[in-house]
């Protein structure tokens, strides 16, 4: 993934030093479809012949019923279900309000699926510097204009947002990209006044506020970073894992708190600028992240 780092346009056959398919329409015919490959693998989606991004993604299943299932939710005459396609319900209230068509081109790859998160991670930072914003349909946003649907099939419809009534929070703008700055673990880095270095325990925790930020979740004998997370409530979060230690590993911690609330969207972007620049800096994701469980 290092080659990436110089790579600027995020719309080309090779992008971060991958072998991308061609730029293929959702209206493109069903045996067309043949040459998108049964395997799993990374994918971008963007308007037709428009130089941004609707999402970059991963699937571990395959990239032939992953692009079959997107298009053909995303072409329902009212909004779908997010479930098993979240990226469906914004593609089609974008479509609905702008009359976007859209092309989908992938990357077949026989990686796990915690190397897959961390490779379409790397590509989302890097367009986030590259676009000093982030790709209309990550991390839950959406139209500001439209309801996305609850999930389950007993939940609310979605669908347009009538007069008067609140605009969608996950229609703001994107955070702006944290400044590439210092290396991971250091007081700096990222721009954020992160807190010093403590041994992770429940009586540690007490400082913590319970406010949104991050935290660094690091072994405490070898100070190597284990986790990097975003949180609602980094008091409770922090005291969770203080109780509960992974793997029963002697653990510290370091976190940064954000100053005033913001949306869940936009704590998910800054997330991913730490986890990619990590991924960036290291060649690798730390050890305990994406992992089920944690």
């Amino acid at each position: 993934m290092a080659e990436q780092k110089g790579t600027v346009d995020s719309f080309s056959a090779d992008w971060g030093g991958l072998v991308w398919t061609p730029w293929m329409p959702f209206s493109t015919t069903s045996r067309a479809l043949d040459t998108v490959m049964n395997k799993p693998g990374l994918y971008r989606i963007r308007p037709n012949g428009l130089k941004f991004l609707m999402e970059i993604g991963w699937t571990g299943g395959s990239l032939w019923e992953c692009f079959t299932g997107i298009r053909q939710n995303a072409a329902k005459l009212n909004m779908p279900a997010t479930d098993p396609w979240a990226v469906a319900p914004a593609l089609w209230a974008w479509k609905d309000a702008k009359g976007y068509a859209y092309e989908f081109s992938s990357v077949p790859s026989g990686g796990s699926p915690v190397e897959l998160n961390a490779a379409a991670s790397y590509l989302t930072y890097r367009y986030r510097l590259e676009h000093r914003e982030s790709p209309l349909c990550s991390f839950g946003r959406f139209h500001r204009k439209y309801r996305r649907p609850s999930k389950g099939q007993d939940g609310i419809n979605g669908g347009k947002i009538g007069p008067g009534e609140p605009l969608n929070p996950a229609g703001g703008p994107s955070a702006s990209p944290l400044p590439v700055t210092g290396t991971p673990g250091e007081p700096g880095w990222m721009g954020l006044s992160w807190s010093p270095r403590r041994s992770l325990k429940t009586h540690t925790t007490g400082i913590v506020p319970s406010q949104q930020g991050y935290y660094l979740i690091f072994d405490a004998g070898t100070n190597a970073v284990l986790a990097i997370s975003r949180s609602e409530d980094c008091a409770r979060d922090l005291f969770a894992i203080s109780r509960d230690p992974w793997d029963n590993r002697d653990l510290a911690y370091s976190f940064f708190c954000e100053p005033k609330p913001l949306p869940l969207h936009n704590l998910r972007e800054r997330e991913c600028d730490l986890i990619g620049n990590f991924i960036e800096q290291c060649g690798t994701v730390p050890a305990y992240l994406f992992r089920d469980g944690v």
